[in-house]
């Protein structure tokens, strides 16, 4: 599996999700990870790397500043609108849906909305029609 090249950019806006990646990668290699060459493309597949950074994010959201999240989301979007189509189905199954997740069970979702873009707005929300969790007035 290889790592796009909007990986970075990504786990670059915060340390909790360079951590959360990092963890993920090392859990994925095993311990003779640390006694081989490391293999750049021995990673987790997209979709769940990017499920641990929804779940962080909406997890940890405390620890994001403003601008952080902004970044997150926004890089995103940018995804959403011009990448690859295997990049965008990764991004609304991994990271949006594990942020929905998060939303189930405490985070406070409307708190990030207004930084969600319409491709991922209009995901959440057919997240939740197929779902059938109704939808809050603020995601409309």
């Amino acid at each position: 599996m290889t790592t796009p090249p909007w990986w970075e950019e990504l786990i670059g806006v915060s340390e909790a999700l360079a951590d959360a990646d990092r963890a993920d990668v090392e859990s994925w290699q095993g311990p003779a990870a640390d006694t081989v060459e490391e293999d750049e493309d021995d990673v987790p597949p997209l979709t769940l790397r990017l499920g641990t950074l929804g779940r962080v994010f909406g997890e940890q959201s405390a620890e994001f500043t403003p601008e952080q999240s902004r970044r997150v989301l926004q890089l995103l979007e940018r995804i959403q609108a011009q990448g690859s189509d295997e990049d965008r189905t990764a991004v609304v199954t991994g990271f949006f849906e594990a942020l929905l997740n998060t939303w189930d069970e405490g985070f406070d979702l409307s708190s990030v909305w207004a930084d969600v873009g319409p491709k991922s707005r209009a995901y959440c929300r057919a997240w939740n029609d197929f779902t059938g969790v109704e939808t809050p007035g603020w995601m409309r």
